[in-house]
């Protein structure tokens, strides 16, 4: 009688005692968006425990890339990413949000992709552009198409779901990528910018077409409008170093510092001859040279002095430049506090490597350079040039020049 009551109770205590994972967190929903070329975008959902400070989460489709993690107010939140998934600290959070990258989901034979899945909760999974579906392994709760994407709502379990994409698709895509990068880089010609890498990857666009090699003749086609948007970012930087070193010649002319003023000069004019011929790049150095040696300028001197003083500006403006060339920042930016929850709040539909950046500059104290930014997140010139320029045109930040660098502060609407 005692053997039997013990064991009702150890029974008792095990049923009573909840598992981990239900404690953590509660799977809600989980989409996959596959792409033309087998690539996965995961969105998977789940309630969290607000009582719990770090919650490990599976995902299906490891390694992943591009991983970002929200709470349910849509702030990022840290994560680490572990073989089966990844921790993340929720702080107290009733939800999150993981989005990310994959491309170990699908594989193909032939001309016949399959992606592999196993789930614990319904699943939604949306093919690329007009693809058909050739098998699935189990029947579907719905089944349908949306903007030419064939769609599927699949009960949990292992699941597999094969298609064929359409080539005539992928043509029809290679010939809209060329269409909008030959536009794109006639507006740029026609500003008078001269993007030769940007036609050089036009060329290869077209040649990858005509090989009927659509996958590379779309990315080399993305790689000139990048190409054509980098090189009016440095003429623009160009020119406006151009401008400051002009003023910088004409002020030592009008004040009668004229010694050295000949050197800025020659500067002046080696920067104009690279800028015409498309070499940005120099011409913003050869002009960054002469409205240094513009300012260092002056008034000319005892034949004894003038030596000495000759001598000094020599000197000094070369250590100048090799100090201006040596990474950090020149004056310290200013710490102040963001409202980051009113950002988000105002601009509800900002992408998540804009969120991301936004939370970096907040958490620089408000304000930082841009190739801070640059490094930070591995940027290309031409991504963070666009993505900056996106930003201040809704408001949210403000940049200025300061000591020939970019500084982007958060805008004075979201400073506390």
């Amino acid at each position: 009688m005692k053997l039997k009551a013990a064991l009702l109770l150890s029974t008792l205590a095990l049923l009573l005692v909840p598992s981990v994972q239900a404690q953590d967190y509660i799977p809600k929903s989980l989409s996959l968006l596959v792409y033309n070329d087998g690539v996965v975008q995961v969105d998977y959902e789940a309630e969290t425990n607000p009582s719990l400070v770090r919650i490990e989460v599976e995902l299906p489709g490891f390694p992943y890339e591009s991983l970002l993690v929200v709470d349910q107010d849509g702030l990022p939140l840290d994560a680490s990413v572990t073989d089966e998934g990844a921790l993340v600290d929720t702080l107290g959070s009733t939800g999150i949000v993981v989005t990310y990258l994959t491309s170990s989901l699908t594989s193909k034979t032939g001309a016949i992709w399959t992606l592999n899945v196993t789930s614990t909760i319904t699943i939604s999974v949306t093919l690329p552009q007009g693809s058909t579906i050739i098998n699935l392994s189990e029947v579907p709760v719905e089944i349908g198409t949306n903007e030419d994407r064939p769609y599927v709502r699949m009960l949990p379990g292992d699941i597999s779901v094969s298609y064929i994409t359409s080539v005539f698709d992928a043509r029809g895509k290679a010939e809209e990528a060329i269409a909008d990068a030959e536009q794109h880089i006639q507006e740029i010609i026609d500003a008078g910018m001269i993007v030769s890498e940007a036609l050089d990857f036009l060329q290869q666009a077209y040649e990858a077409f005509d090989l009927s090699d659509y996958t590379t003749a779309i990315q080399l086609a993305a790689q000139a409008e990048d190409a054509a948007d980098e090189a009016a970012a440095d003429a623009s930087q160009a020119h406006d170093m151009m401008g400051a070193a002009s003023l910088a010649v004409s002020e030592a002319e009008s004040e009668g510092r004229t010694k050295g003023v000949d050197v800025a000069e020659q500067l002046l004019a080696q920067a104009t001859t690279a800028y015409e011929t498309g070499d940005y790049e120099s011409a913003y150095d050869y002009a960054y040279q002469s409205q240094i040696t513009a300012l260092n300028a002056e008034k000319p001197q005892s034949p004894i002095i003038y030596v000495l003083a000759a001598t000094v500006l020599i000197i000094g403006g070369a250590l100048y430049i090799r100090l201006s060339k040596k990474p950090g920042k020149p004056p310290e930016p200013k710490l102040m506090e963001v409202d980051l929850e009113a950002i988000f709040r105002d601009h509800p539909n900002l992408r998540m490597d804009d969120r991301e950046v936004i939370k970096f500059i907040a958490e620089s104290g408000g304000e930082l350079f841009s190739n801070e930014i640059r490094e930070r997140f591995d940027l290309p010139r031409t991504s963070a040039w666009r993505m900056l320029r996106r930003l201040e045109g809704m408001d949210i930040i403000e940049e200025r020049k300061v000591g020939g660098q970019s500084l982007v502060s958060i805008h004075r609407r979201y400073q506390r």
